[in-house]
């Protein structure tokens, strides 16, 4: 019961938190992506808008900031509801006090369902963030430690590719297809990660390619 109680509450108590798709990133860049393309400072109108998976899963980009939005069903017992401070069963309805919001709310006999939303914040233009357009494409910078990990969104013709560039079968898919210079960052023998330099048609290369581990389309809503 208390292990429950744990994860339920922790389901709840979300908040908006940049998360990357992959875990610990294998692919960095050595300069923000693409090279000699201007920087800009908010997205460009004709990528503004809200776009979809399906019912749960959806991509918002505004001017500022790009997220992704996932909702997610949560069944419990009333009696276990009742032990969360943070939550409160009134008029029928599951209400969060610390959203100050009412979650849709099905009951059947002492169970409770209600549907949450989950928003990951993919870009807000930190200080340490850097985007450009390029391509009919968002390239998406983010600064760690002097080097560059780089997403993509990707105009298409129904909507928009997402795609998180990382993983070591992104990088053997790349060095295999593309001969990218890269670095390769060690520690007691095991290699970390890799470092890549591109030259701008190197990167205009990358950009057509497709089939990465962690990439997902979005449809116009």
């Amino acid at each position: 019961m208390k292990n429950l109680l744990i994860i339920l509450a922790t389901s709840l108590l979300f908040a908006s938190c940049k998360e990357s798709a992959i875990e610990n990133n294998f692919i960095y860049f050595s300069e923000a992506q693409p090279a000699n393309v201007n920087i800009i400072s908010e997205f460009p109108k004709k990528f503004i808008g809200t776009y979809a998976v399906d019912t749960l899963h959806g991509l918002v980009i505004e001017p500022k900031c790009t997220y992704l939005i996932k909702k997610e069903t949560i069944t419990a017992l009333k009696s276990e509801l009742d032990s969360i401070p943070e939550l409160e069963f009134r008029n029928n309805q599951v209400y969060d006090k610390s959203e100050n919001k009412f979650y849709k709310t099905f009951r059947k006999a002492d169970s409770v369902s209600f549907t949450i939303e989950r928003i990951d914040t993919i870009f807000s233009f930190a200080k340490n963030e850097i985007a450009k357009a390029y391509k009919s494409s968002l390239i998406l910078n983010e600064q760690v430690d002097g080097k560059y990990q780089t997403n993509i969104l990707k105009l298409t013709t129904s909507g928009v590719k997402y795609v998180t560039l990382g993983t070591k079968n992104d990088f053997t898919k790349l060095q295999s297809e593309l001969k990218i210079p890269f670095e390769t960052i060690m520690e007691e023998n095991d290699t970390l990660h890799v470092v890549l330099t591109l030259s701008r048609a190197d990167f205009r290369k990358l950009l057509r390619k497709e089939g990465f581990d962690f990439e997902s389309n979005f449809l116009f809503k």
